[in-house]
């Protein structure tokens, strides 16, 4: 699909989404970028519109707005998440339902009415949605996350799913990213352990990940597949 004049929803660009947003605009799309709390994460790229995307209404909203700014919708890169810890004598309901919220059922969410949309498009690809997994729920689940687990594997369930649905007009995928930018509060006896068990021995980059992203709205005949980037974490 060529993204010029093309019009593609972003949520999550707080940090490796920036240079996603930063990539898709120099090949000449136009930007929708959905914020939480923070305006500045639309940064210079996009028209910002806050929204919890685990509220049906907003998302609705962030949809209508895309289509209101420029005219049609042809895409999403849905980033947003969160990573919190959920310790097995901690674990609770909480837990659960704010981890599902902002990941699953944000994808459920967005793979719908984004959808129902994206079907009216014409053409062969009428449209593209890009979903986020982890490679941990591929092949080693992260201990002491199980809520965001569940979640992040919900993601490859739905993507799949939605990708069955949709076909053949609009195409749906997801990216499963491995150790991309080193948190700030990881030791150095951390980050050593977490490289040991990276057989490429580095931190992948944001670069790595918007390089995946333009890939698959790029390609049109790859849809319900999960593109690991993780540096060959899964295989070690």
């Amino acid at each position: 699909m060529d993204l010029k004049g093309k019009t593609i929803i972003i949520t999550g660009a707080a940090r490796i989404g920036k240079e996603v947003a930063k990539q898709l605009k120099e090949k000449g799309a136009n930007l929708v970028i959905a914020y939480f709390s923070d305006p500045a994460e639309a940064g210079p790229h996009g028209a910002g519109v806050q929204a919890d995307v685990s509220k049906k209404e907003d998302v609705a909203r962030v949809v209508a707005f895309a289509k209101e700014t420029f005219g049609r919708v042809d895409g999403l890169v849905h980033m947003a998440a969160i990573y919190e810890k959920s310790p097995w004598e901690a674990l609770d309901e909480k837990h659960w339902d704010k981890n599902m919220n902002v990941m699953a059922k944000s994808t459920f969410l967005f793979g719908k009415i984004l959808g129902d949309e994206l079907l009216k498009n014409d053409g062969e690809v009428k449209g593209k949605m890009i979903f986020f997994a982890d490679w941990s729920v591929l092949a080693s689940p992260y201990k002491d996350y199980l809520a965001y687990n569940a979640a992040k594997s919900a993601v490859v369930g739905l993507t799949k799913s939605f990708a069955k649905e949709l076909a053949p007009g609009v195409l749906v995928n997801a990216i499963a990213p491995g150790p991309m930018l080193r948190p700030l509060d990881l030791t150095d006896e951390e980050n050593e352990e977490a490289m040991a068990g990276t057989p490429l021995a580095r931190w992948g980059g944001a670069d790595e990940i918007a390089k995946g992203v333009c890939y698959l709205m790029d390609a049109d005949f790859v849809t319900g597949q999960v593109l690991t980037i993780d540096g060959g974490r899964s295989i070690a």
